[in-house]
């Protein structure tokens, strides 16, 4: 493989696959190393009283049945890439706050009125930022129900040593929890990862990974997949030149 051509993708299905698409759209060769698997958790919705839903990603648009009571609520998704999944899963109402938890809490609390219901979260057991707390903070009535759950992926660690101590290129972060899985795995490895650039989705995506030894890491300019290629493109640009 030539040098500084692979793409390591962290991201979990069914989404990688789109990501190694675009991938290959920059002249790189993907390699789909999910860190974590999902699982549906078991979860009763309780609507009553419930004004309006917010998800914070596409696995939970994956991971419900949409009854025609969820159809008949608003549904407020973080960013795009979220709101494509909700809408392909059947909801008929999404709007998108193209950003993140934050982002997302901020358009709910200025489209919304804690007078007029609750807000119901539909999220996995780990979740970056707290966008009930925050909404609890604006007077709201929000609560949240866990839809999925992710593991780590059995095969990841194994996979990504043999990858990282062979091969060179870039490895793209779509969460926290897999920048989390991505330095455990390497953390007590014997591996020189200074020919490997990282590509995050946001800051909290690189945070566990900035003194792991990787010659960079870079941030997308926002929390978006367009943004995270424009990023990697912009690396990819910076690697030519050196």
């Amino acid at each position: 493989m030539d040098d500084m051509k692979a793409c390591v993708i962290t991201r979990t299905e069914p989404g990688a696959q789109a990501t190694a698409e675009a991938v290959r759209g920059l002249g790189l060769t993907p390699l789909i190393m999910p860190a974590a698997r999902v699982e549906i958790t078991p979860a009763t919705l309780d609507l009553e009283g419930v004004q309006a839903l917010l998800m914070t990603s596409a696995a939970a648009a994956r991971a419900i049945q949409v009854t025609e009571p969820l159809k008949a609520l608003p549904l407020y998704a973080v960013g795009d890439a979220t709101a494509e999944a909700a809408v392909a899963a059947g909801f008929e109402n999404v709007i998108s706050a193209s950003g993140d938890g934050a982002t997302l809490a901020v358009l709910a609390a200025d489209r919304m009125s804690p007078r007029q219901g609750a807000l119901l979260h539909l999220r996995g057991r780990e979740v970056a930022g707290d966008v009930t707390g925050m909404l609890r903070a604006c007077g709201f009535e929000a609560r949240h129900v866990e839809v999925y759950a992710t593991h780590d992926h059995p095969d990841f660690k194994a996979n990504i040593l043999v990858h990282l101590a062979k091969d060179s290129g870039f490895i793209l972060i779509h969460s926290p929890a897999g920048a989390r899985r991505l330095a455990a795995a390497v953390s007590d490895a014997a591996l020189n990862l200074t020919s490997w650039r990282v590509v995050g989705l946001s800051s909290a995506c690189i945070k566990p990974l900035e003194e792991m030894g990787f010659i960079s890491t870079s941030i997308a300019d926002s929390p978006d997949e367009d943004a995270l290629m424009e990023a990697l493109r912009d690396e990819v640009e910076k690697q030519s030149l050196e």
